[in-house]
């Protein structure tokens, strides 16, 4: 039986914990780390087309799709077998298409390569209910909060330090090759393939890790059947069928909606201060507004974590609802690239973590252990389809406004977040 106050072995148990917050925060910094290269690549080898021009999106797209997809076998993993079994077979999985990713580069083939991003989201896919799902069974409840907190800090910066590393290094040899032989096509190639092929090695050390995660029991009455391809609204049935978990679930969509829309809108600045795309600087300021937003994250989820250290603290994402929505507005009318413009991306990070974690927390605490999985892999098919919106929202806002205007039109639906969460506020328990 799961012990819901404490993990059986306290040593163990944080043992445990580093070694996932490890492997989580190298499985977010790889996968941001190929995004970014290969939508540098693109823009450049492929501008002009629909594959150049709207690679932002397509690459949500492709992150999302198998979140969709392949949500009930993912949940299904996680629910029948071993946690830590599943964490280790996905680092395998994630080295393998980092070589394959790599030799597509070489042989100057952009379209498998995408390709190969496609399964490395696959791969994430199947990771997600996995390394959400183990942390009660090794924390146990208490430290849920505090556990979340750091999963969420550490996977912020797992995704700065990939986009920040993947476009500096990136545009460091792309400005080199470029001074030396002229800007041309051929450069981005060169500068596109060392970067990936040394994370790849990089990538390694997940394997390292998973071994020092402790085994989690498997449940062998979780039997598979074919009818488990086609589950994905029984599972959400079973979601919704639960107050507590419906009216979480949608907090926690809300948010990712607000998350996927702001990146769209850091490409549509990026864009605007580098319109050509063959030359240095592109991934790089991306990756600075990036930083902006996830330093304000990681600062406010180790708040978070020490305020939760003994408790999940659900009141907290009333403020950060409330404090996300000023900061959309302070960047929408704040002059962009100044001081005080990305002083307004820290609060919206800042203020996010307040609003995810403690909500991430409940969730997971509040699911049944032998569905907990199933539970989670439904929550990621609800946040990949708010992703699939905000990303056909991102195309239309594209096409007729500037940046800074896009911005402003999701002031008023995060403010409405903020007040269904307020007026919710007698059923959000304090512990």
């Amino acid at each position: 039986m799961e012990n819901s106050n404490k993990s059986s072995s306290e040593p163990s148990g944080m043992r445990s914990l580093g070694a996932v917050l490890f492997v989580q925060a190298q499985n977010a910094f790889n996968d941001n780390f190929v995004r970014f290269v290969l939508m540098g690549l693109a823009m450049a080898v492929a501008s002009g087309t629909v594959l150049g021009d709207k690679i932002q999106f397509i690459l949500s797209i492709l992150i999302t799709l198998p979140f969709i997809l392949l949500a009930p076998i993912a949940g299904y993993f996680s629910d029948r077998f071993s946690k830590q079994s599943v964490i280790w077979w996905c680092a395998v999985a994630q080295f393998g298409l980092f070589v394959f990713i790599g030799g597509c580069v070489w042989f100057r083939q952009i379209e498998f390569a995408i390709v190969g991003f496609f399964l490395l989201a696959v791969q994430s896919t199947i990771f997600s209910p996995a390394k959400q799902g183990i942390l009660k069974e090794i924390v146990g409840t208490q430290k849920l909060g505090f556990a979340n907190g750091l999963l969420s800090m550490l996977t912020m910066v797992g995704i700065l330090a990939g986009m920040i590393f993947s476009g500096r290094w990136f545009d460091h040899l792309l400005r080199g090759y470029n001074e030396a032989s002229g800007v041309n096509s051929e450069n981005v190639w060169k500068a596109a393939l060392i970067p990936i092929l040394g994370i790849g090695l990089f990538s390694l050390t997940a394997l390292i890790g998973t071994k020092m995660i402790q085994k989690t029991p498997e449940h062998p009455s979780e039997k598979f059947s074919r009818s488990i391809w086609v589950r994905h609204f029984v599972h959400l049935r079973q979601l919704f069928q639960q107050p507590i978990l419906r009216r979480t679930a949608l907090f926690i969509t809300a948010y990712w909606f607000i998350a996927n829309s702001l990146f769209f809108f850091f490409v549509a600045f990026a864009k605007k201060i580098y319109p050509n795309v063959q030359q240095a600087g592109l991934s790089s300021a991306i990756g600075e507004m990036m930083v902006a937003v996830g330093g304000g994250l990681i600062i406010g989820s180790l708040l978070v974590s020490f305020i939760s250290r003994k408790r999940i603290i659900l009141k907290l994402c009333i403020f950060g609802a409330f404090g996300m929505a000023l900061g959309l507005l302070a960047v929408g009318i704040v002059e962009p690239g100044i001081t005080l413009w990305y002083g307004c991306l820290g609060v919206i990070g800042f203020s996010s973590a307040f609003y995810i974690v403690p909500l991430n927390a409940h969730l997971q605490d509040q699911a049944d252990p032998e569905s907990r999985g199933r539970v989670i892999s439904a929550m990621n098919l609800m946040t990949s389809i708010a992703a699939v919106i905000a990303t056909g929202i991102g195309i239309v806002l594209d096409l007729k406004l500037e940046p800074s205007q896009q911005v402003l039109v999701f002031v008023v639906p995060t403010v409405l977040v903020g007040i269904f969460i307020t007026l919710a506020q007698k059923s959000l328990p304090v512990a």
